[in-house]
């Protein structure tokens, strides 16, 4: 009775760990999501979506919250060498001027170091951004990849065609952007969190 016992607890650890382990065989990898995503995504766009052939993913970049905290900087830091470069440049012909252009440029002027505080301002809750963000600074905000695949065009032939496809980052996965050239890349998506609240602040 024993043995009987010990033998049906035995057979029932081996179910249980085939069950377990064809569970992990059937958990998606990264690369099957993003597959899954924009396959569903290109097949609702497609002439024929029955023609739709599956040919190459292939990761090429990442860009964490760090390079786009980086790149906003970089941004506004130009914005505020632009215009002091416009100061400097009306200066010189403020008094020289006609008294009605003379205001015109003092209220340019005016305006553009209305803009330079702005743009120092933004740059601070940046940096403060980045503080808050701590470690997590360094997560992925957003994955590139080249994607390629077949389907018939309009007039019925099988061609090959391939995207540059921008997607979140874990645990969704989500196309952001589908582009057929690099120059409609874009060059920072997602941001960074607190980013899109902070600067609608300063421009509304």
């Amino acid at each position: 009775m024993i043995k009987q016992i010990n033998n049906l607890i035995i057979g029932f650890t081996l179910i249980a760990l085939g069950l377990i382990s064809c569970e992990s065989e059937k958990k998606l990898t990264r690369q099957d999501m993003v597959k899954n995503s924009v396959e569903e995504y290109l097949k609702s766009k497609m002439n024929d979506p029955a023609s739709y052939e599956f040919v190459d993913l292939k990761l090429i970049d990442s860009v964490s919250y760090l390079d786009n905290v980086n790149y906003r900087i970089e941004y506004f830091e130009g914005q505020i060498k632009y215009e002091m470069n416009m100061i400097a440049a009306i200066a010189p012909y403020e008094k020289e001027l006609p008294k009605i252009w003379e205001e015109s440029k003092k209220a340019q002027t005016e305006e553009l170091k209305t803009e330079i505080e702005r743009s120092e301002k933004i740059i601070s809750e940046i940096e403060r951004l980045k503080l808050e963000l701590g470690e997590k600074v360094n997560d992925i905000a957003s994955y590139t990849y080249l994607y390629s695949f077949r389907g018939n065009n309009k007039m019925g032939a099988k061609v090959l065609n391939e995207y540059i496809l921008q997607t979140d980052p874990a645990p969704n996965f989500g196309i952001l952007n589908l582009a057929e050239n690099e120059d409609k890349v874009t060059l920072n998506p997602n941001d960074f969190p607190g980013y899109k609240e902070m600067i609608t602040k300063y421009f509304n």
